[in-house]
């Protein structure tokens, strides 16, 4: 094999030879090299187009070829207009479903039951009021509970329950074996769950009673309904919570839970797709 000089210089090689990109621009598929040009990162091989021992004419596809690869580049195409619509828009749709099949499922339970609570505060808080239903809207327990602390007037003014309104009412340890009864093994649904479960243990801490373990048989409804929302936020890569728009008491936040369930639970389940699916 004859050797040459890169193009420009003294050895070049003749212009009758082609690299492999030219034989290709000129029909022609390599066979044996004739020529090398050695260069420091990769050598070049040269043919000669007009001998047939260096090269030949490329095989024209038949008819099947040319259907098989047009057929090919058309699922090549879809599968990526998908994957784009999937990675920009296609998984909150995606995620929707899921909480519709969820929803359902939940609906399904004999033994769901939801819990809402209302509190002195936000931090180290107690329970002014407490109440559970099932499924069907039924209530398992609604009532009004005494703080061992005052209820400040800035909650008083979103809940309406002041210290005169739970002077009566029976303390956390009073209502405690009730509650206790009413959630055993029961299929917990809570509308910021975190918040309901963290006040609860806060509370039978407070009092020197066992723990209900609820955290472990608890769905938190806020974050199925902000998937089921679909207000996803692009910076912190999660949806957006949406307000459960209910009347700031324990019994009627439940029925309003309720009816979140229900409505996400009447959503389609199939996936609004704008664009055609892979096989």
């Amino acid at each position: 094999m004859d050797e040459y000089k890169w193009w420009g210089k003294p050895g070049e090689p003749p212009q009758n030879l082609k690299t492999k990109k030219q034989l290709a621009e000129l029909g022609l598929s390599p066979l044996k090299a004739v020529g090398i040009i050695r260069a420091q990162k990769y050598d070049v091989l040269l043919y000669d187009p007009d001998n047939p021992e260096s090269c030949r004419p490329k095989r024209k596809p038949t008819e099947k070829q040319l259907e098989t690869l047009a057929a090919n580049r058309e699922k090549a195409r879809i599968k990526r207009e998908y994957e784009e619509w999937y990675n920009e828009v296609g998984f909150i749709e995606r995620d929707r479903v899921r909480a519709v099949k969820w929803a359902r499922d939940e609906l399904a339970a004999e033994n769901l039951a939801i819990l809402d609570t209302e509190t002195t505060g936000l931090c180290d808080a107690e329970i002014v009021e407490i109440a559970v239903i099932n499924r069907d809207g039924e209530p398992l327990l609604n009532t009004l509970i005494k703080p061992s602390i005052p209820i400040p007037a800035e909650v008083s003014a979103i809940h309406g329950i002041t210290d005169e309104v739970v002077a009566d009412a029976p303390s956390f340890p009073q209502i405690y074996p009730q509650i206790a009864e009413i959630l055993k093994d029961k299929q917990l649904l809570i509308y910021n769950s975190d918040f309901d479960i963290r006040i609860l243990n806060y509370c039978c801490k407070l009092h020197n009673l066992p723990s209900l373990k609820l955290k472990n048989r608890s769905e938190c409804l806020m974050t199925w309904h902000a998937q089921w929302a679909g207000d996803w936020s692009y910076y912190h890569k999660d949806y957006r919570w949406q307000p459960l728009c209910g009347d700031h008491r324990a019994l009627g936040d439940c029925l309003a839970a309720l009816e979140r369930l229900k409505k996400i639970a009447a959503d389609s389940d199939r996936m609004n797709c704008p664009v055609p699916r892979p096989e």
